[in-house]
């Protein structure tokens, strides 16, 4: 099975750039118009304007009103979905499934699981036979089997995917032997570094980093300042060493080092040889050798206390009671090394996704709720409320607080794997954890690490 992403090339590039380029001029007529003749330029340029921007205003409001169009009068769909029902995602969705209900005359039986009633209970509902037609949850379903359909066909035909970003379209498709659509990706996230944009303007960093050299600058700049530049906890302690080692070997080949215990490749000693650096220049925080999520994130990032956090976007929507309206955030990628084989083009990227079962009778409807959901107004809604990343390319009204992760998802071309692959042995993620908070810590070398995490894996 195909778990990763690998680099999908010079056409996905191009289709991300078109994707951009429709979102911003909602047509390319007016090129093609004006070509026509100088004697006609001036008619084609104000032809061509009036065209576009009925496209435009068509195109942002032809996803929400996707269902209005379609009568499912008699229809009754089952929905577990993995939000509760007081979480923006949950109240969102429950407005938008009344407004699919009134416009099709379909009724949606919808029911707030939860994340735990998901993954423990969706399985033995449908191997029963119970009615669940479609579902959310984390992304890569691929352990339903065939308890859930194929969307090649439903998609082809609503032509979902000119809306949609095709890096994301060919990770749901990697998740499965045959390479097929299996899942809509939704509730976007992008991993990297988080920081608090003040503490950055008080020591005098106007650009983010995106080299190794430009960020031990930053993570300086920032000491001098009397501003700590660092932390995590333990459930983020895997992310940056990840994403590291990928930049020096991809995620394949840090599967590789988990997986089989080759702890004493050379590229994880020098990892482990940067984080000890930072540590011993006190970069990170006091206290995250004994972090314990959600400190690094509440008590020290979303305070303002520390500058920098690696974590994933939707940091801001579960610290927002904290920071407050006038936190002023900032993103970026993990930065690029020297020796490494990519560059700021591979980003920890995820979603949250929306899947049809088996047991759906009429998968139309259900695929027509999952657009609705997925596009236009209620994918604009469901970013704004939620502080997520949204779906449909053309809604480019991001949350303030993530628009600086746009223009890295826009260069995205690879996918890493969680951590960049570091998570994909949970046997060995605890001594992982704690050894690498004592690198951080500045309480372990690196050569001690190393000898650590190999004895580890031999148990």
């Amino acid at each position: 099975m195909r778990k990763s992403l690998k680099k999908l090339g010079g056409l996905i590039t191009c289709g991300i750039l078109i994707s951009n380029l429709l979102a911003g001029c909602g047509s390319s007529t007016s090129t093609e118009t004006a070509a026509t003749g100088a004697t006609e330029e001036a008619a084609a340029v104000e032809s061509a304007a009036g065209q576009a921007s009925a496209e435009t205003d068509a195109e942002t409001t032809a996803a929400a009103d996707t269902a209005d169009a379609q009568n499912f009068e008699g229809v009754k769909l089952v929905y577990w979905s993995n939000w509760e029902a007081t979480e923006p995602q949950g109240v969102v969705i429950a407005e938008a499934v009344k407004a699919f209900e009134e416009q099709t005359g379909a009724t949606v039986d919808l029911q707030f699981k939860g994340r735990k009633g998901i993954k423990e209970g969706l399985i033995p509902a449908l191997d029963a036979d119970q009615q669940v037609d479609m579902f959310d949850g984390a992304q890569n379903k691929s352990n339903y089997g065939d308890r859930i359909l194929c969307l090649e066909d439903l998609t082809a035909a609503a032509d979902y995917e000119k809306d949609t970003n095709p890096v994301l379209m060919e990770l749901s498709r990697s998740y499965y032997d045959d390479g097929k659509l299996y899942e809509i990706p939704y509730q976007m996230k992008a991993n990297g570094y988080m920081y608090n944009k003040s503490l950055f303007e008080q020591a005098g960093i106007t650009e983010a980093p995106d080299t190794w050299e430009k960020f031990l600058d930053t993570c300086q700049k920032l000491k001098d300042a009397g501003i700590t530049p660092l932390t995590t906890d333990d459930a983020y302690a895997m992310q940056a060493f990840g994403m590291h080692l990928a930049r020096l070997i991809g995620d394949e080949e840090v599967k590789k080092v988990v997986n089989e215990g080759t702890w004493d490749r050379p590229e994880v000693l020098e990892t482990a040889q940067a984080f000890e650096d930072l540590a011993s220049k006190g970069y990170f925080s006091s206290q995250v050798g004994s972090n314990v999520w959600p400190t690094g994130q509440n008590t020290e990032l979303a305070t303002g206390t520390v500058a920098m956090y690696c974590v994933g976007t939707y940091v801001v929507n579960e610290t927002k009671n904290i920071t407050g309206p006038d936190f002023k955030w900032g993103f970026f990628g993990y930065p690029e090394l020297e020796d490494g084989i990519n560059g700021l083009e591979a980003m920890v990227i995820g979603n949250q996704s929306f899947a049809i079962t088996n047991k759906c009778e009429n998968p139309e409807a259900a695929f027509a709720l999952i657009e609705m959901l997925t596009r236009g107004e209620w994918d604009a809604k469901l970013s704004q409320e939620s502080l997520a990343i949204p779906a449909d390319v053309n809604n480019t009204s991001w949350p303030e607080q993530l628009m600086d992760a746009k223009p890295y998802m826009d260069n995205c071309t690879e996918i890493f794997a969680t951590s960049g692959g570091l998570e994909n042995n949970p046997d060995i993620t605890p001594a992982l954890k704690e050894n690498l908070l004592k690198l951080y810590a500045g309480t372990c070398t690196a050569e001690e690490f190393v000898d650590n995490m190999l004895a580890a894996s031999k148990g």
